[in-house]
């Protein structure tokens, strides 16, 4: 922010004003100020910078105006890249303008203390607010996320037992001896399947309509404040699967799997291992820092990640040879190479960064990329085998594993 400053890209000036920065960025008097230039002007306006979200990808900047609106500036920095970038053109894949920076400020969800705060701060009240999002009262309890946002509130926990002998002892018989979980406190892992990994898809499961947010808002973990378990499962499918589906971190590919990066969840949902072998997410990793595995290497491809498969397929620990056709300990031998491969897309931090689906029971699709090409339906054969053709890949499925390749892909006309 010392005399920082970001200009259009050369492709996308109109006019000559464009050649002016789009915004500077200083300080002044010990306070930080991002200053949008004027549509159709050499003026600019300046934004004091209240709040700044993020670190490990993106900062994000939010200015308070006077309504209360914590507002989300259309500039943001990206850490890989070392500078500030339009991040909602750039995810979006649609043209930079003056004039669309300030339209990005009128927008619902730029209010961010009423739409992405839920995510990114310990609960989030939201008092008073208007339709249009310029006028909001909101409180919440923690900057960031803390033990309450999955484990629920603890001060009703210890209330519920402070001066209740009773309550303590029935609480500690049923925890201990039943595995059942404690009034208004909770551990995941005992709950049910849906409430359990509704902690986590209160953030990581937002493929939901516009009307599910404000659900997904008030959501509380563990049990209510009028004692009762939360499930948010009903939602976990409730927008369909379409191919093609373009809405930017929920799009799909051209043959219908989840391609954004919000969707990861929503690809674990629709695994079988999700629906009947109850595998879950604190499963692989760990909930205290999502990028630190349960076990050092089950988040790679690696024999401790096959083990973790190999627990339940039995029938297949004396035969990766001849399951994967690749010899053991390389590449294509390992569970994740074949039925979790790259195939979501992350730009949060302004650069492509592609990481595994984790519909951990899908089959590679060669036959899709058949079709469409590997460009708009990817399959984990041609993912490492890039020098080949779909064809290739569809041929060798054939052979190796045959009836491996499922129904035929539907005529591109019915898309």
């Amino acid at each position: 922010f010392d005399d920082g400053a970001y200009y259009l890209p050369e492709h996308f000036r109109a006019s000559p004003l464009d050649d002016l920065p789009a915004a500077r960025m200083y300080q002044e008097n010990g306070r930080y100020y991002m200053a949008l230039r004027q549509p159709d002007s050499d003026q600019y306006t300046a934004f004091p910078i209240d709040y700044v979200i993020g670190y490990q990808y993106r900062q994000t900047y939010l200015t308070e105006e006077a309504g209360g609106v914590l507002r989300r500036l259309p500039l943001q920095w990206s850490v890989p890249r070392q500078e500030f970038f339009a991040y909602w053109n750039y995810q979006e894949g649609i043209d930079e303008s003056v004039e669309d920076f300030w339209e990005q400020m009128t927008t619902l969800n730029s209010a961010w203390n009423l739409f992405c705060a839920r995510c990114h701060v310990t609960n989030l009240e939201i008092l008073d607010k208007n339709p249009q999002h310029t006028y909001a009262v909101t409180q919440w309890t923690d900057n960031g996320i803390g033990c309450e946002s999955c484990h629920g509130p603890g001060s009703h926990h210890v209330n519920y037992f402070a001066n209740n002998y009773v309550n303590r002892v029935a609480a500690f018989a049923n925890s201990k001896l039943r595995g059942e979980p404690v009034a208004y406190i909770v551990r995941p892992s005992r709950l049910e399947e849906g409430a359990d990994l509704s902690v986590c898809a209160q953030c990581h499961g937002p493929d939901i309509t516009v009307h599910t947010t404000e659900i997904y808002r008030i959501y509380e973990p563990g049990y209510s404040g009028e004692g009762r378990i939360n499930d948010l499962s009903l939602y976990f499918q409730q927008v369909p699967l379409e191919p093609r589906r373009t809405a930017p971190t929920v799009e799909t590919w051209h043959n219908g799997r989840p391609k954004g990066i919000a969707m990861i969840f929503r690809s674990f949902i629709e695994s079988e291992h999700y629906q009947t072998a109850g595998v879950r997410c604190y499963d692989c990793h760990n909930p205290h820092n999502n990028k630190a595995p349960t076990v050092p290497g089950i988040l790679q491809a690696s024999a401790v990640s096959n083990q973790y498969c190999l627990d339940c397929h039995l029938e297949l620990s004396n035969q990766i040879a001849e399951h994967t056709r690749h010899e053991p300990g390389t590449s294509g031998s390992f569970c994740y190479d074949c039925h979790m491969p790259f195939e979501i897309i992350n730009l949060a931090s302004g650069i492509p960064n592609w990481t595994r689906t984790h519909w951990m029971s899908s089959m590679p699709d060669p036959q899709s990329s058949a079709v469409w090409g590997v460009d708009r339906a990817p399959n984990a054969c041609n993912e490492c085998h890039t020098d080949q053709t779909p064809e290739w890949s569809v041929e060798w499925m054939a052979t190796w594993w045959p009836g491996s390749l499922g129904m035929p892909v539907p005529p591109v006309e019915d898309y």
